[in-house]
């Protein structure tokens, strides 16, 4: 695995930590209210410490960052809202699902096909995701109809970042497409007739770490290596979450794994693995003399992968 890789894992990791918070602050705040503070907060501490990268204001970040905050707030409004009915591990489970969109996706918007690896690789997650929807049933009820959309919404929003992100600023495009987060989280408050909870009843240090960690240096990262990888290997990266939701639980809440969700944490890594190491496997059998029936990297596919001259880590 390459930086921008393990930067992805990484973010993963953080993302599994958000579910059994987000559950329990929403018992405090609406969904449009936790949305809005916490994409303020992110926004105006990103812009405060990259100020120099936003001026002057390039028209072309601007609507690129625009784009994919509106993919990237349905995002999040779905999913908040599935919580309000669901539970975080079944939450984690359906979200985890754009692994399966995002292959699609790229096909559609890019006229991209994936390689037989990352349908291969595809096909192992979904296996191991399916794991953890042990004993949660497959009836869709509205929080499940919710977080499907926000599978689709994330999904989009990968394949749109990868594309934009190889034109434009990363650090630009985390603090336009936050702001619009945070614009379209207010619009909600207003419409709901302001804020319905005291300020005094904000559990703050939960907001702090959603917006600092899990939203400012999350969305930066996302949008720096989103660039420098594809779109399906991002999302067979992404869809480890559940793994660290799992651990997360775990550890702060006493929970246990059991041995059906050992087993998907197994075939999700497994996927991630045929993903990665496939091509390099079939590149190795090509130069032996063996015939290779898998697609190579075409040109669209070689483009995707190219990285844009002068990118900087945030």
């Amino acid at each position: 695995m390459n930086r921008a890789d393990l930067t992805l894992l990484l973010i993963a990791a953080v993302w599994g930590t958000t579910f059994a918070l987000l559950r329990d602050t929403m018992r405090i705040l609406h969904p449009a209210e936790l949305m809005a503070i916490r994409f303020s907060i992110a926004t105006l501490l990103l812009g405060a410490i990259y100020w120099k990268r936003l001026v002057p204001v390039r028209r072309r970040w601007l609507l690129d960052g625009l784009w994919v905050g509106v993919w990237l707030s349905i995002g999040y409004l779905t999913q908040v809202f599935g919580l309000l009915t669901i539970t975080a591990s079944r939450s984690a489970f359906i979200t985890g699902t754009y692994v399966v969109f995002t292959p699609f996706l790229v096909w559609v918007l890019l006229r991209v096909r994936p390689a037989l690896g990352e349908f291969l690789g595809v096909a192992v997650v979904f296996a191991g995701l399916t794991c953890f929807a042990a004993d949660l049933g497959f009836n869709l009820s509205p929080g499940d109809l919710w977080t499907l959309g926000c599978a689709a919404a994330f999904g989009t929003q990968i394949v749109i970042t990868n594309i934009v992100g190889k034109r434009s600023d990363p650090i630009a495009l985390s603090v336009v497409q936050m702001g619009t987060g945070a614009i379209i989280g207010w619009a909600f408050v207003g419409a709901r007739g302001g804020m319905h909870t005291p300020w005094e009843r904000i559990p703050w240090g939960v907001m702090i770490y959603l917006a600092v960690v899990a939203t400012a240096l999350v969305i930066a990262l996302q949008t720096w290596a989103l660039a420098r990888t594809t779109s399906v290997k991002a999302a067979l990266l992404f869809s480890t979450e559940p793994i660290f939701a799992a651990l997360f639980a775990a550890a702060f809440f006493a929970e246990r794994m059991t041995s059906r969700e050992i087993l998907g944490a197994a075939l999700i890594l497994a996927g991630v693995f045929v993903s990665e190491l496939w091509r390099p496997a079939m590149a190795r059998l090509s130069a032996r003399g063996t015939p290779v029936t898998s697609s190579g990297p075409g040109p669209a596919r070689a483009a995707e992968r190219e990285e844009p001259p002068g990118g900087r880590v945030p």
